[in-house]
């Protein structure tokens, strides 16, 4: 083959290894439960190290402990993704303990569920804090150990709540938009130094986080908007996210980044 017809070259084995994760470091926040815990199991499928990181440290576990008895690799480790010093230092530790970082996903969040006018506004402080200022300071601090390496892959979990609306989710609303936006922006800046960071929009997922809320606010109303709208009337699953996150997590993404890769069932496109 010539050296103009290299952009033909594709090798017998490509596809073999291209979803293949063997040999990197993947860590998972939020990954005690929920979406966080579906792909921390998936990373390790795939054939990463994974390091399940949680404010939860008992869900962590468990997740940890699902991930060895099906014969991967994983450590469990607390963190607040709103504390700066601790994501920090848990960046040191996977470096300094397993040698490097290759994949972050950054899943920790919450929501609530209140009307605009009657929205308390220590819960708006705490949703802006875990589901924004959280991937801020996970994507600064990996994202620093992933630009010294020169490669990595950050994830953010966004959400169809990042591009529509629905009621009582004002805070939610504008943490996902936010989150949408800070993707875009990490990746403009590190796009020609290694590190790529993409974004996953889920539709509304069966999760503990789902279920809590919707029992916590004592309403429906949200779900009840969203699932009226939804082209197939059911909630995602967790286990529904995972190709989605070995796709942005390996080279099969290699060329791509700052884009949100909806799992909406087609919510936003219709």
């Amino acid at each position: 083959m010539t050296e103009t017809e290299e952009w033909f070259n594709v090798p017998g084995d490509f596809v073999s290894t291209l979803f293949d994760l063997s040999g990197r470091v993947a860590v998972v926040t939020g990954g005690g439960s929920g979406l966080g815990a579906a792909c921390s199991i998936g990373f390790a499928q795939a054939g990463a190290e994974v390091v399940v990181a949680d404010i939860n440290m008992a869900g962590a576990t468990e997740t940890a402990d699902i991930i060895a008895d099906q014969g991967g690799t994983a450590h469990a480790r607390t963190v607040d993704v709103t504390d700066k010093a601790a994501v920090e230092g848990l960046a040191d530790w996977v470096v300094e303990e397993l040698g490097s970082v290759d994949i972050l996903l950054a899943s920790a969040g919450k929501a609530y569920r209140s009307s605009v006018e009657d929205f308390p506004e220590e819960e708006f402080d705490s949703v802006i804090e875990l589901n924004l200022k959280g991937v801020y300071l996970c994507g600064q601090a990996f994202g620093r150990k992933m630009l010294a390496q020169g490669k990595g892959s950050i994830i953010n979990m966004a959400s169809i709540g990042g591009f529509i609306a629905y009621p009582w989710a004002s805070a939610y609303l504008a943490s996902k938009g936010g989150v949408v936006q800070i993707t875009r922006a990490m990746a403009l800046e590190w796009r020609d130094r290694g590190v790529r960071v993409n974004a996953i929009g889920p539709t509304l997922i069966d999760s503990p986080l789902t279920r809590a809320v919707r029992v916590n606010s004592g309403s429906t109303v949200t779900s009840d908007f969203i699932e009226g709208r939804m082209l197939r009337h059911r909630l995602g699953l967790p286990q529904e996210l995972i190709g989605a996150a070995i796709f942005l997590a390996s080279d099969a993404s290699d060329i791509v980044t700052g884009h949100t890769v909806m799992c909406d069932d087609g919510y936003v496109a219709v």
